[in-house]
């Protein structure tokens, strides 16, 4: 799900700042730099509990900062303050 609300927010953004034209680097700037970091759970090693070989592995490994991870990218994309920003 985190692509639909990704989405959204950078639909607002365009919204809210893309007259008469934005650049999706603009966009981009700005959804990375309103996002709130997420570190990565402790322990960084996760275990999904699915039926054998419906996965190559059961396990993935966070790695990364809060800024910028494996797992949660650069962070949880929060709408008020994106289009806030400017």
């Amino acid at each position: 799900m985190a692509a639909p609300n990704a989405a959204g927010v950078a639909a607002l953004i365009v919204s809210q700042f893309g007259r008469p034209h934005m650049s999706p680097d603009a966009v981009e700037k700005i959804l990375e730099q309103s996002a709130t970091p997420l570190a990565c759970p402790s322990p960084p090693t996760v275990t999904y509990d699915v039926p054998p070989g419906i996965l190559a592995s059961n396990t993935a490994t966070c790695q990364g900062s809060a800024k910028s991870n494996g797992f949660y990218g650069s962070g949880l994309a929060d709408a008020l303050r994106a289009v806030s920003a400017k």
